[in-house]
């Protein structure tokens, strides 16, 4: 396991605006129009954030059906044809894809042998064929989430580092036998923890190439959610969050086609300490055969994919990560008690800590691999270690332990 110290290279705890951009200005176009805002009567306006260079047409929902989850959020059945993706200018005209063509069969239940965590919203209702769900967010939630999603934009005022990791990551540079990928997934056991406020606890897997960026996994964010519940959540950016990227469907970018997943959803039951152990599989795969789209998978299911159009470059990734994260932001001169993963060091094992399992990537010649070779690496062992990564056995793919409790003996 190697220590690193320098924090906060990647945006994945969020920009979710544009970095140094006003809250309260105008969403711009590419070419800077205004473009209006919608409301619903006796509600708040209805706002979708910025696509930070790309424009966003403000969501109308009036003609929706919606119902409200047992965890308070209200949950709009938007039509496929009109939901945020559509309304970037960089897909204009654009075919939606139903179903990917990279494999048959991936539309179907996962066949893991974990316990699968699902999603609160369903024992409320369900969305029609046709339909998209997505989670309704009001004006007040997107100026409250702000403060929470400039790690980068605080690590540039501060020398501290605000951004904590313990991950596993490969890279072609290292191995030029064994890559670039097309693809990487992991099964993540899912934790709910008590994350401080203005703060986040993340674990995710990561595809790269130089600013390209994709990222899919479960998140913990009161500043955004106006709660403490877990999370599905998803990322991306064109530029290193310079000026594109965003979580969910919270600007016009990635395009869903499954009508029973809720990015930004509550993710339940999860894990319990010593106890029943809940996961998530996340995959995320190119489909050369389809104009590059990279898709994603939660649980088995084909959730939707980012367009060729975001990132033209993005051809493949020469850089995978499966990550935890927090974001401290040191509140009152001392280390955050913000855990990571389950909020239990890596060496307690299965069951007490929180993994990252079945660990697979494929390559760009469709091998695939169990990335045995992966660097282990923490920001801040005493607050949040990392093991070193296995070969899964009987199970294909690979696996680490991660995470810890934060402010503790050596971690002040």
């Amino acid at each position: 396991m190697v220590e690193v110290e320098e924090a906060g290279r990647y945006p994945l705890g969020g920009t979710e605006l544009g970095q140094g951009e006003d809250p309260e200005a105008e969403p711009m176009s590419t070419q800077d129009s205004k473009l209006p805002i919608h409301h619903l009567a006796g509600e708040e306006s209805l706002v979708g954030e910025r696509g930070r260079g790309v424009g966003l047409k403000w969501l109308e929902l009036l003609d929706s059906n919606n119902f409200q989850s047992e965890d308070g959020d209200i949950i709009d059945c938007v039509d496929i044809y009109k939901q945020p993706a559509l309304d970037n200018p960089l897909l204009k005209n654009h075919t939606i894809q139903m179903i990917p063509n990279y494999v048959e069969g991936k539309t179907k239940e996962s066949s893991s042998q974990f316990l699968q965590a699902q999603q609160l919203w369903k024992k409320s209702g369900t969305c029609p064929e046709g339909t998209v769900p997505i989670r309704r967010m009001l004006e007040r939630d997107l100026l409250r989430s702000i403060p929470a999603q400039y790690p980068m934009e605080y690590h540039k005022k501060d020398p501290r580092s605000l951004v904590e990791f313990a991950y596993a990551s490969i890279d072609w540079d290292w191995n030029k036998d064994q890559g670039p990928y097309e693809s990487a997934s992991a099964s993540i056991s899912v934790w709910n923890v008590h994350v401080a406020p203005n703060e986040l606890s993340v674990s995710t897997v990561i595809l790269m190439n130089h600013d390209d960026n994709i990222a899919a996994g479960w998140k913990i964010s009161e500043q955004q959610y106006r709660d403490n519940r877990t999370r599905l959540s998803i990322y991306w950016t064109h530029d290193g969050a310079q000026k594109t990227g965003c979580f969910n469907l919270d600007c016009p970018a990635f395009v869903q086609i499954d009508k029973n997943i809720v990015l930004g959803g509550t993710i339940s039951p999860v894990s319990e300490y010593n106890s029943l152990q809940y996961y998530s599989d996340i995959e995320l795969h190119q489909d050369k055969n389809a104009g590059d789209k990279w898709w994603l998978l939660y649980n088995g299911k084909v959730v939707g994919y980012w367009p060729w159009a975001l990132f033209p470059d993005f051809r493949a990734a020469t850089h995978v990560e499966w990550s935890g994260q927090i974001l401290n932001t040191a509140a009152g001169g001392r280390h955050t008690n913000t855990p990571m993963g389950s909020g239990h060091f890596a060496q307690e094992g299965q069951g007490k800590a929180a993994v990252f399992s079945k660990m697979l990537v494929k390559d760009t010649k469709h091998t695939n691999w169990a990335p045995t070779w992966a660097k282990a690496e923490a920001t801040k062992s005493a607050c949040y270690n990392i093991e070193d990564v296995q070969k899964s056995n009987p199970d294909p793919g690979a696996y680490f332990f991660y995470g810890g409790p934060g402010i503790g003996p050596g971690c002040g």
